[in-house]
């Protein structure tokens, strides 16, 4: 019995060191990754954000455009650099005689401020409000610099001539005038000598 008392002690002393230094080991590690997802989460935090927020734009003393949007998050590392509004967003433009001309809604969008291009997603809708014309898409993107529209993606323009379906792609000055699709099918409304309305497809 004193025998193996004696081994079993010596077994503990010589697996004493290895397991305080694994425990250590173990610690070190985990504070380590503590740290690094500190930092990590530091990195991807966003600079400020700010709920219920409404922006102005104006030139020379006119409004121009309005945004509105229940929450914006703005990032200022050299990986990420915009503003992302993540609940959506809501953008009026004004004319001259500060009538709403145009309205672009989205539930996400972001702000390249670097280019000045906005990314819209989901659900997004575009309406001139002159014209009665309406947009809607699942992606659009807004050059400021340029000063228009355009999607890659599946497109719906409804107006007074009718509906149009865009699979190809889908370009506009950003009031909704003077656009264009790629591959573009519908239904056009025509008149009779009778001033009704009588649709008709098109597919060009």
């Amino acid at each position: 019995m004193d025998i193996i008392y004696l081994i079993a002690i010596k077994l503990r002393e010589k697996l004493a060191f290895p397991l305080i230094l694994l425990t250590i080991l173990l610690v070190s590690c985990e504070n380590s990754i503590e740290v690094i997802n500190r930092i990590t989460n530091i990195k991807e935090s966003p600079a400020f954000s700010s709920n219920d927020i409404e922006v102005l734009y104006s030139d020379s003393a006119r409004i121009k455009m309005k945004i509105v949007a229940k929450l914006v998050n703005k990032y200022n590392t050299p990986e990420k650099h915009y503003m992302e509004f993540p609940r959506g967003i809501l953008v009026y433009q004004y004319d001259t005689a500060k009538r709403t001309t145009a309205m672009i809604r989205a539930d996400y969008a972001i702000n390249h401020e670097n280019t000045k291009i906005w990314e819209l997603r989901n659900n997004v809708e575009a309406r001139n409000l002159i014209k009665n014309e309406q947009l809607n898409t699942e992606e659009l993107y807004w050059d400021q610099t340029k000063g228009i529209i355009y999607s890659t993606k599946f497109t719906k323009m409804i107006n007074t001539d009718g509906v149009f379906y865009g699979d190809g792609g889908f370009q506009s000055k950003e009031d909704l005038t003077n656009w264009k699709m790629v591959g573009v099918k519908g239904k056009v409304n025509l008149k009779d000598n009778d001033n009704e309305n009588n649709d008709a497809q098109t597919n060009p």
